[in-house]
């Protein structure tokens, strides 16, 4: 008799069923947890804002004495803590159930303690420095694809106003800077379309990561950028720890041509024919000075970057 008899395939279909139907479930009750905390979210934000309106109301209307005054400085910046620590605790939970979706493991566990497991996005695994020229493109775009579908989520659960800005046009997923429209300025995030276009756009990606962690309280220095995974799990811990918040009040002082560099050095890119192209790209895209036109590249001070 075979193994595989008509009994057993039933069961195991039946088994199968069983898993799927309790998987959907799952996923149904945490789309409703995420919806109720992005309403509380909503709630959390209209309420800070109604505070601030009230604080510069009240700062333009004459107090009896400046006891009172302090007072209700002091009773304002309470309210305020309040509303922010409850912003901070909705998002931690967000933040942490899209972690738990998307495979993204917080905590390291005593079953993999020892092993050297590079953090993984949807089961992939983050490309290290040494990998991204031997994995193949297909791979490293779905590697970059699931970064920007979980950076985009946690960006919008922080409330962030990026310095550069993800978008998409038909299949193409590009990059462009924040501050300013600029129809012609604008970089790839997949590696097929134009490497040295890549490139930057990469770099770009890696700078709003870091400059999302720096916002929760975490510095990532510039040897780091590139393990854009890892950092985004550091910014979703940081929530986690209140006494990070005074370290975003200090100024964001990242480099985007240090995060270029270090990119360029993942595909060993060091002629001048190659830095020639990437100066190119960031030309266009204002990211340097357009007047640098004829460049030493073995002087860094030469590249005007803004």
């Amino acid at each position: 008799m075979s193994e595989w008899d008509s009994g057993s395939i039933q069961k195991l279909y039946e088994y199968q069923s069983r898993r799927l139907q309790l998987r959907r479930q799952r996923v149904a009750a945490l789309r409703a947890q995420i919806s109720r905390r992005e309403e509380q979210i909503a709630v959390a934000t209209q309420l800070r804002d109604e505070l601030k309106d009230r604080a510069r109301l009240q700062d333009l209307q004459p107090t009896e004495s400046t006891e009172e005054k302090q007072q209700l400085v002091t009773k304002r910046r309470r309210k305020c803590q309040r509303a922010e620590t409850a912003l901070r605790s909705d998002r931690l939970i967000l933040a942490k159930v899209l972690c738990s979706v998307v495979g993204l493991r917080l905590v390291e566990t005593d079953v993999f303690a020892g092993m050297d497991e590079r953090a993984r996005l949807f089961g992939l695994p983050w490309p290290g420095k040494d990998y991204w020229t031997k994995y193949p493109a297909d791979y490293i775009n779905a590697c970059v694809g699931h970064c920007i579908h979980v950076f985009s989520v946690l960006s919008h659960y922080f409330h962030l106003n990026l310095p550069f800005h993800i978008f998409k046009r038909g299949s193409c997923l590009l990059i462009r800077p924040n501050w300013r429209q600029v129809e012609e300025g604008e970089a790839t995030l997949s590696i097929e379309d134009n490497q040295p276009r890549f490139i930057v756009g990469l770099a770009m990606l890696f700078y709003d990561i870091a400059f999302m962690c720096h916002r929760q309280g975490v510095r990532v220095p510039v040897e780091q950028v590139t393990d854009a995974v890892e950092n985004m799990r550091l910014a979703v811990l940081a929530l986690d720890e209140p006494e990070n918040e005074a370290v975003v009040r200090l100024p964001f002082t990242l480099d985007i041509y240090a995060v270029v560099q270090e990119v360029m050095r993942m595909y060993n890119l060091e002629t001048e024919t190659a830095l020639q192209q990437i100066h190119d790209v960031l030309r266009q895209l204002h990211l340097c000075d357009d007047t640098v036109d004829t460049i030493d590249f073995d002087d860094d001070e030469n590249w005007a970057i803004i």
